[in-house]
């Protein structure tokens, strides 16, 4: 067997098919662990046919991992369930999955935020291009959050973009906010980061990755992710008390 996609998924009956649609004609196997949805998102899987299982979830890398090692394929090629491959990067992965040149492949991704695809605020596709192809016995998932595929090799790059659906609105992004800062690890409190991070980030993606020309999107964007490192910080603060 070629290439298993792996997706981990939660309440997701709206964006799953349109992944799976996508990876039909790609994908020699499918494998879904689901963290407990209590929408149609398991039988909405289980009708495109593809393997579902069950974990509770802890945290990213490990829901990956453990995705990972029920996969059979040769290849795995990581997608989120509101995400879709293009037909041009389908055809790119089947290219390179019949060469041993590299053990891994970095992919750009195409980002659509409140309806708009970002091409700046630090979403450039360049800027979040990470490894989502790779051999199975090469690489695992690293991280609680923000989470990355390390690998032992040589990694190559593709051209053609995925394409990931977050965030349409801002209750959504706010959740995410919520989420995220649940999991981060920072364990020693700092006032100065507190203080600093939050404009930091403001200022790195609206002035300096060009969020201006992203519109009134740009602007929010970047300020609720100051407002996400502020509220980071505030969870360490009180988990250090």
């Amino acid at each position: 067997m070629k290439l298993t996609v792996a997706i981990i998924t939660l309440n997701e009956e709206k964006d799953l098919p349109r992944c799976l649609n996508s990876i039909r004609q790609l994908a020699d196997e499918i494998v879904v662990v689901d963290c407990g949805s209590t929408d149609k998102t398991v039988e909405i899987a289980r009708k495109f046919g593809v393997k579902v299982y069950s974990r509770k979830f802890d945290d990213y890398a490990n829901q990956k991992n453990y995705a990972l090692q029920l996969a059979r394929g040769e290849w795995i090629l990581s997608l989120d369930a509101d995400e879709e491959i293009s037909v041009d990067l389908a055809q790119e992965i089947k290219k390179v999955i019949k060469s041993d040149e590299f053990v891994a492949y970095a992919i750009p991704r195409e980002n659509i935020i409140l309806g708009k695809w970002i091409k700046h605020t630090r979403w450039q596709s360049e800027l979040d291009r990470h490894i989502w192809l790779w051999k199975k016995n090469a690489g695992k998932w690293e991280g609680r959050v923000h989470e990355e595929v390390i690998v032992k090799g040589k990694v190559g790059i593709l051209k053609n973009l995925k394409v990931h659906y977050q965030y349409g609105t801002v209750k959504e992004f706010l959740e995410m906010i919520n989420n995220y800062s649940d999991l981060e690890t920072k364990d020693k409190f700092s006032y100065s980061r507190l203080f600093f991070d939050p404009i930091y980030n403001f200022c790195v993606r609206y002035f300096y990755r060009l969020g201006v020309l992203d519109g009134w999107r740009g602007f929010v964007l970047s300020y609720l992710m100051g407002v996400y490192h502020l509220v980071t910080w505030v969870k360490v603060w009180e988990r250090s008390k």
